[in-house]
Parts: C-alpha cells; sequence; structure tokens
C-alpha cells in the first residue's frame, strides 16, 4: 500500500529535517559546543525538545494501542499528576544546583557533592538505563518499517540506528535539539490527521466515535483503584510516578543534556515549566485509539491484518496508517515515526557519549588531552553505542507485552537508584551515608524481585508469573531502598 509517492515524501523529509539540523547546529570547535550547544539554544527549542523526547515512537504507537485494546480507557491519562509535580520541584531545588557551576551533567555535580567515584557510579547507572529504556523505542519504530517494508525486525532496527548515528556525529546535542522541534509538530499534525480521516470514515463523524467510545466505557479518566498491582491509577499517580517524573526530568542526562543547553538558570526553569503543555498530548493519542476502536468496530479487520495485530497489539495505529490513510499524508506520518526513533536514539547517542568522556574516558585514559582530541573520540563513542543500542533493541523484539509497560519497566532498575543517590548528594552535609555501592546492588536486586518473581521462585513464597507490583511503585521503592541501605546516621555539624 505504500506507493512511490509516500517514499518520496519520506526521504524528502529526512533529507530536509538534517538540512534543517546541519545549518542550526551552530559552532562544532570543543565538548562545550558538541554537548552544551555553547549554551546557546533558545528555552522554547529546549521546551519543545524535551517534549519530543517523552511522546517519542513509544507514545505515538503505544499509547494508542492502550485505548483501541478490550477494556481499555482514558486512565493512561493520571500518569500526568506526577509529570506535573516532578517539574515544579525539579525547578524550584534541582535546576539552581545545576547552575551553581558549569555542569556537564547531573552526575557531575554528584561528583562534588559526594566524590568523583558516586559521581561515575551514577553515570554507569545512567549507561545501563539509558540503553534499556532507548532500545525499546527504536523497537517500537521497527515495527512500523517491519509492515511496511516486508524487511525483517534486524534490517529495520539496523536502518534507524544508522541514520541516528549520522545525525547525532553530524551535530551533536545541538542538532538532537532542532531535530526534534521538526518532529513534535510533524507527529502532532500527524495524530490530528489520523483522526479527521477516522471521523470522515465514519457516519455522523465525531458523534458515532464519542457514541461507540462512551458504550464502552473508553472515556475513564480517575480510577481510584487501590490495588497496587494496577499501573494507571490515581494513587499511583500521586504517590509514585513524582519519583518516576524528578528521575527522569531530574536525573536522567537524556533530558537533564537539554537543560544544560539553556543560557542561564532562569531559561532552562521556563523551558522545563512550558513542557508540562506535553502532558495534553497523550490525550491526543488516546483519542486516536478511540477513533481506532471505533473504526474498526464499523470496519473489522481483514483475517491478516487480525492475526498480525493479535500477535502485536501494538501494530494497531501502524497497520491503520499504511492501510486506510491517503497517499501523501501516510508517507508524512510514516516519516515523523521515523524522526521520532531517530530523534530518541540520536538523543541518548549524545548523553551516552558525553558521559564516557567527561565521567570515563578523560580521567582514566587521557587526562591531559586538548579539546579537540575529547571531541574526536566523542564522535567515535556514538558509533559504538549506536551499535550496542540498535542489538539491544533487537532483543527485546522477542518481547510479547506490550509497548508501554515494557518502556517503563525498564527503567525502573536505575531511575530509582540513580534518584537515591541524588537525594543522598544534596542530604550530603546534613546526614552520614556509605556503603553505595552495595546500596545500589540491594536496591536493583529488590525492584528485580519485584518485577520478575519467578526468577526467584526457589526464594520467595510465591507462584507469581508476572510483577507483585506495577511498574509505578517501583521507582520509590528503588529510591528509598537506595537511601536506607546506605544511611549511616546525622552529622554532628552541617551547613545547607
Amino acid at each position: 500500500m505504500f506507493s512511490v509517492i509516500d517514499w518520496f515524501i519520506v526521504a524528502t523529509y529526512v533529507a530536509i529535517t538534517t538540512w534543517i539540523g546541519h545549518r542550526l547546529k551552530g559552532k562544532q570547535e570543543t565538548t562545550r559546543d558538541f554537548f552544551l550547544a555553547g549554551r546557546q539554544i533558545p528555552w522554547y527549542a529546549v521546551s519543545a525538545s524535551v517534549i519530543a523526547t517523552t511522546i517519542s515512537a513509544v507514545t505515538f504507537i503505544g499509547v494508542p494501542a492502550i485505548a483501541f485494546a478490550s477494556g481499555g480507557n482514558f486512565t493512561y491519562l493520571q500518569l500526568a499528576i506526577g509529570g506535573v509535580i516532578a517539574r515544579l520541584l525539579i525547578a524550584h531545588f534541582l535546576i539552581p544546583r545545576y547552575y551553581q557551576r558549569e555542569y556537564y551533567s547531573p552526575y557531575d555535580y554528584m561528583s562534588d557533592r559526594l566524590g568523583a567515584s558516586i559521581g561515575r557510579l551514577t553515570a554507569g547507572l545512567f549507561i545501563v538505563g539509558g540503553i534499556l529504556g532507548q532500545s525499546v523505542r527504536v523497537y517500537a519504530t521497527a515495527l512500523v518499517f517491519e509492515l511496511l517494508t516486508g524487511w525483517s525486525m534486524a534490517e529495520s532496527i539496523t536502518m534507524i540506528a544508522l541514520f541516528a548515528i549520522l545525525w547525532t556525529w553530524m551535530g551533536g546535542v545541538a542538532t538532537v535539539i532542532w531535530t526534534d522541534v521538526v518532529q513534535f509538530f510533524v507527529l502532532i499534525a500527524g495524530a490530528v490527521a489520523a483522526l479527521v480521516v477516522m471521523t470522515g470514515s465514519l457516519p455522523d463523524g465525531w458523534h458515532t466515535l464519542s457514541e461507540l467510545g462512551r458504550s464502552a466505557e473508553k472515556f475513564q479518566v480517575i480510577d481510584f483503584n487501590s490495588d497496587p498491582r494496577v499501573a494507571f491509577t490515581f494513587w499511583a499517580a500521586l504517590i509514585a510516578l513524582p519519583f518516576q517524573g524528578i528521575s527522569v526530568y531530574g536525573t536522567d542526562h537524556l533530558f537533564t543534556q537539554r537543560l544544560m543547553c539553556c543560557k542561564n538558570e532562569g531559561e532552562a526553569k521556563k523551558a522545563l515549566l512550558w513542557s508540562i503543555v506535553g502532558e495534553t498530548i497523550p490525550a491526543l493519542m488516546l483519542l486516536v485509539g478511540i477513533g481506532l476502536y471505533a473504526f474498526y468496530t464499523l470496519n473489522p479487520l481483514s483475517p491478516e491484518l487480525a492475526l498480525l495485530v493479535e500477535e502485536k497489539s501494538d501494530r494497531i495505529f501502524p497497520v491503520f496508517i499504511i492501510n486506510e490513510m491517503p497517499v501523501g499524508i501516510r508517507g508524512l506520518l510514516i516519516a515523523g515515526i521515523l524522526s521520532a526513533a531517530i530523534s530518541s536514539l540520536d538523543s541518548i547517542l549524545a548523553a551516552l557519549a558525553q558521559i564516557s568522556v567527561t565521567m570515563f574516558y578523560k580521567p582514566f585514559f587521557r587526562p591531559h588531552r586538548d579539546d579537540r582530541h575529547y571531541l574526536k573520540v566523542s564522535k567515535g563513542l556514538v558509533i559504538i553505542w549506536g551499535v550496542v543500542l540498535g542489538f539491544t533493541a533487537w532483543q527485546f523484539s522477542q518481547h510479547n507485552g506490550d509497548l508501554i509497560t515494557l518502556a517503563f519497566s525498564m527503567t525502573t532498575y536505575t531511575l530509582g537508584p540513580m534518584l537515591g543517590l541524588f537525594v543522598m548528594s544534596i542530604l550530603s552535609s546534613r546526614f552520614k551515608f556509605g556503603g553505595f555501592a552495595p546500596a545500589i546492588f540491594f536496591s536493583m536486586l529488590g525492584v528485580l524481585m519485584i518485577n520478575e518473581p519467578e526468577l526467584f521462585h526457589w526464594l520467595l513464597p510465591t507462584t507469581a508469573s508476572t510483577s507483585l507490583l506495577a511498574w509505578p511503585w517501583l521507582f520509590p521503592i528503588g529510591a528509598l531502598l537506595c537511601v536506607l541501605l546506605a544511611f549511616r546516621g546525622k552529622n554532628s555539624s552541617f551547613t545547607i
């Protein structure tokens, strides 16, 4: 169903986006230029980049599948509560600390507070978590291209990884941010276009969509269910998700790298707080999911396509795009999804390269070389990490669960301990902490035991084959375990 016109639009979009990133990358003479964009990126571009990275291909493909599924509804929107609380806390407490000096990452700040070894330990957690979390996003987009082209999963992932390496290698974080801005507007326009096509194909349009959605109880937003094994509840959003939000926007360098590219502290706060607008985008994607439900209720999938969706439920929106969207718009949507995946991947590639150079390569291997040497090494590491991420994405392609759960659960192992270490770095003048490595190990082990109890059937008195708790609760558990295991008492004297 993909026409020559569609392929031409995809190729043109990728070429234009690459050109825009190249034109707006600025000078690339030092690692400060490559990793902080010379701290010259305007706040609105940083804010759009944060939103674009948050929504990504996982949101664009996975969230509609949530609403489309049997029993699916709008309760996913409750997660925005945690995101808003987290951004407010980060703007007030963390961003001022990051602009005390010219830090390249949160782990530089932690090195100042707890010592270089702790900063590197946290950087190592970021590397592991970044690879696990972002590889899922690459896999999400490969699902589309596998359907679209007939390529194998490995070939689809390879193509995405090659483009991401090219964009990152070309211009560093400045290229990443400006291509994110383009991707942000294309994805929003694409989702709106899909809704227009869906409603235009329904008798009575929006009225039919709303009636079918209401009869299936798909517009429910708030769920006060107190069962901790249910992810999308009001209590999980209010209590657990702020831990996840602070970990993501405050300690995960995939996001903090963007905030550190602003001209000053005030611009960084403005960029972060305006990114709250992005919490409305899942509502749009959930509405797309209800549109899919209404459309396929009246126009059932063919047996062949139904089998594909039954095998992997996240294929439902890509199936609609490829089979129902008009020529041209279909190509633009696929281009936007490709851009979302490349953007996610080049974001993490830039962050991984930066952390690898500043936290490991420079202090241990070449501590006294000039900046051009470190810039060259950084670009080489972009290629290496691109290969690692592509391979990990291929491994995730063997997974049969939904994308949203997979994406979030992969980050629970490292974000909790990272937040715990950051909290300890702030409290280090008031309290004593020690034994950080064992604290991190047992924190991650505790989360693993809850998330994958079947691996510990010989130890745990349970026959459960799925997580004992929903993934939102694993973030506070990981953070609190890390802090409590490292706590050694109160300092006799302290300064704030």
